[in-house]
């Protein structure tokens, strides 16, 4: 990010910001947003202990969003955003904790939401885990959703799972943070209980494309398939836990399930894993039930950073270019306009339409290409 003449471009975008957000958000959140957009990862090597207070204080707001912003005194489970066809969407897939992919998709949101307030953004779960930075990252993007409700929406991914957060990177890190388990142990308990308050799914409507967003896939029974309408399995899901081994099986494949073009059973369980698989059959069975065009996912690791399959309508993204603390290939995102073709979705950079590569100097072009952008700094 460019930053000349620093006091006066970060109070204009101040200024800018807070007449796009939500202006009723405590001051501290917009000053803790701030200091994280002021740089990269390598300042959180020296991170202050006592900052532990401010990340509870952000999932303490997190539950009450969840509780009140989308039904009133009820956790949903299912997003609906379906009355703004007009709008464009981005939708982001895992960041498992790489702080500078997010960082670039968040300086790039922020610089559209100057030129395009109404924009909206989806995050598609596994923000933790698997990177040194996790905790951070998580808190840079719940402090981006909690400023932008109206724009921002996260949904549930597996590593939002105690089970699993637990082994792989987050709990050690929110520990290290804590200093002593009697630090750790309430905080930790916040964080997952407002991972298991995360709603599991989200719909949206995009032109004339009705879009379904699910971090791993489709809900189905791999002992006893048959076609789920998810209006009618939504009341009865058990997903509220903070371990998907006490959900009910339909939420467990929504977090787990991966879309397999080689299956030749309907649905079948990995032999080796027990991840649950489907085929075309079954996501076709699910689309037409549920009269959706598109599939929007995470889950799985793709060097290149995407998947595309059956004929562009199950798109995976992964968007964190190092996992496991190790460079593994390129961050992607994905943009859907109202004008987008299903057909054409693709990289931009091949003279296809949608999937952005996490790049500073690329995005700069992006914003040039398609805003014409000329934002506050």
């Amino acid at each position: 990010m460019t930053q000349a003449n620093p006091n006066t471009t970060e109070n204009a975008l101040r200024d800018r910001l807070y007449e796009i957000g939500n202006q009723t958000a405590p001051e501290y959140v917009w000053q803790w947003f701030f200091r994280y957009f002021a740089g990269g990862s390598s300042r959180f090597k020296a991170e202050a202990r006592d900052i532990l207070e401010n990340y509870e204080a952000l999932f303490q707001m997190g539950l009450k969003l969840l509780e009140h912003k989308y039904s009133e005194k009820k956790y949903q489970k299912i997003i609906r955003d379906i009355h703004t066809p007009d709008n464009t969407y981005y939708f982001v897939g895992d960041t498992h904790g790489s702080f500078d992919d997010t960082f670039l998709m968040i300086d790039y949101f922020v610089k559209v939401f100057q030129v395009h307030p109404k924009t909206k953004i989806v995050w598609i779960g596994d923000m933790v885990d698997r990177n040194p930075f996790d905790l951070q990252n998580l808190a840079f993007i719940l402090s981006f959703w909690i400023l932008f409700p109206d724009n921002v929406f996260i949904i549930r991914g597996n590593h939002e799972d105690s089970s699993v957060c637990s082994r792989y990177g987050f709990s050690q890190h929110l520990y290290e943070k804590a200093g002593s388990r009697e630090e750790f142990e309430p905080v930790w308990n916040l964080a997952t209980d407002f991972f298991s308050k995360l709603p599991m799914g989200f719909i949206c409507q995009i032109g004339d494309k009705k879009i379904v967003v699910i971090h791993g896939g489709i809900p189905f029974d791999v002992k006893n398939y048959s076609p789920v309408s998810l209006v009618e399995l939504e009341p009865s899901m058990n997903c509220f836990q903070k371990e998907h081994f006490d959900m009910d099986t339909y939420s467990q494949t929504m977090l787990w399930a991966d879309p397999d073009p080689q299956l030749q059973e309907v649905v079948a369980p990995t032999p080796r894993t027990g991840r649950p698989r489907f085929s075309r059959q079954a996501f076709e069975d699910f689309m037409v039930l549920n009269r959706f065009d598109i599939l929007i996912r995470g889950h799985q690791k793709f060097s290149e950073g995407y998947n595309l399959l059956w004929d562009n309508r199950v798109i995976t993204l992964f968007s964190t270019s190092t996992y496991d603390g190790r460079k593994i290939g390129n961050a992607r995102f994905l943009r859907l306009r109202p004008d987008t073709p299903v057909s054409q979705i693709g990289p931009e950079e091949e003279n296809s339409q949608g999937i952005l590569w996490v790049d500073e100097k690329y995005l700069e072009t992006q914003l040039k290409t398609y805003y014409n952008a000329k934002t506050v700094y």
